[in-house]
Parts: C-alpha cells; structure tokens; sequence
C-alpha cells in the first residue's frame, strides 16, 4: 500500500473506533483510537509497516493502563443529582386522561407544566377529564391521586 492509503487506513480506523466508543462508553475504543492516530502519524512519517503496528500497540496500551483506572474512578465519583420528583407531593394537577376505577387502572395528569402517569390511591370510581387532584404519594413515575374533595 502507499504512503497515503496507510495514513487514510488509521485515521478511518481511529474514526470507526472513536465511534464504537461513543456506543458503548465502555472506555476501551477510544485507547485504540489514540493508538490508530500515533500509527497514522508513524505512517504519514513514512514508517513501516511493522513499526506503524508497534506504534498503535504501544501507544493503546499504555494508554489505557496509565489513564483507564483513575479515568473510571472520577466518573464513579462523579455526584449523583437527585431526583425532584418526590416534590410533586401535596400538589395539586388536572386530569389529562381519565383514570378509571379498578386496581392498577392508569390515567394522566398535569402537574403544574408536567404530564405524569397517575392511579387513584382507591380503586372506586373513575376520575373525569378536567377534575382536579390532590397527589397523595408516588410510586415511580405514577403519581396516586384523589380528588379534591375526597376526604378519605
């Protein structure tokens, strides 16, 4: 091959890697991408092929060996923002979508500017479109409700 085609060959490789990589997020393709890229530059350097080969196993090796660890340690570490959801409590919403009567029967509310699956904390009567309700507790991403008015 040409000096030119095993250029093209680890860029393209180091582009098909950085790709996998963006995938995955496993941390492991973009050490053979940077490999890729020192092989491109041992290539364009009219290297050859041998020591192109060299270049991007020495070079993905020790990349990874002397960065992977610490790199995963600072994302494990990275804070954990928590969820506001458990704030939608105590307020009030608007059916969206009746929630009808039955055990596990799923309608939708508008809590302030957010849509959220909603049940009935009881399994009696459906709840109508336009009725306003109180949210009791969540479960997940459902919100129990009861009407207003529903003293129980």
């Amino acid at each position: 091959m040409s000096l030119t085609a095993w250029v093209a060959f680890w860029v393209v490789t180091a582009l098909v890697l950085l790709g996998l990589e963006a995938v995955s997020m496993a941390l492991v393709g973009a050490y053979f991408a940077l490999g890729a890229l020192a092989a491109a530059i041992a290539a364009s350097l009219d290297a050859d092929l041998w020591v192109q080969l060299v270049v991007f196993a020495v070079v993905s090796v020790l990349s990874l060996v002397l960065t992977r660890r610490p790199l995963r340690a600072m994302l494990r570490s990275a804070p954990l923002v928590p969820s506001n959801a458990p704030a939608i409590v105590g307020r009030r919403g608007v059916v969206t979508i009746v929630i009808p009567a039955g055990t596990g029967a799923r309608g939708q509310v508008r809590i302030g500017t957010e849509d959220w699956s909603a049940r009935r904390v009881d399994s009696e009567d459906e709840i109508a479109v336009g009725t306003t309700v109180e949210v009791v507790a969540l479960e997940g991403v459902t919100a129990l409700v009861r009407p207003l008015g529903d003293s129980r």
